[in-house]
């Protein structure tokens, strides 16, 4: 798996370094500039994990694309195609063809979800003002 980056030239650069993906445990995320870029990517990565008795799984596998257009060809893993989605959740961020919008909407609901678990705590007389401060402000 180690040699599957330096082995593709990606087109995708962060800070003017090329990078092809991004990994977290058992997680990666390919970057790819184009369509053959991307199939050139997968292909290398499933002969990197077929090398260790590893295989991409195409149920799990996702294809995201921030262009307008559609993909020309659908990208494949061993024959099956990889469906094509518009949003993901990677490492508890939600990543979109749209930006940040569903990431900032989704950190406003879990805010909020939080604040009404502190309800009971708000109304409740026995609470002095100043704990009540202090846990908003934790």
């Amino acid at each position: 798996m180690i040699d599957t980056p330096e082995d593709h030239v990606g087109t995708v650069s962060f800070g003017g370094r090329p990078i092809t993906n991004l990994r977290f445990a058992d997680d990666i995320d390919g970057l790819a500039g184009n369509e053959c870029e991307l199939a050139s990517l997968t292909e290398k990565l499933d002969k990197a994990l077929s090398n260790f008795g590893m295989e991409v799984s195409a149920e799990k596998t996702k294809i995201m694309t921030n262009s307008k257009g559609s993909l020309k060809r659908e990208p494949n893993v061993n024959g099956q195609i990889i469906e094509s989605v518009t949003k993901f959740k990677y490492l508890g961020s939600i990543i979109s063809d749209e930006g940040s919008k569903p990431e900032i909407l989704s950190r406003i609901a879990q805010a909020t979800a939080h604040l009404t678990q502190l309800k009971p705590i708000r109304n409740n007389k026995n609470v002095a003002i100043s704990s009540k401060i202090r846990l908003l402000c934790s």
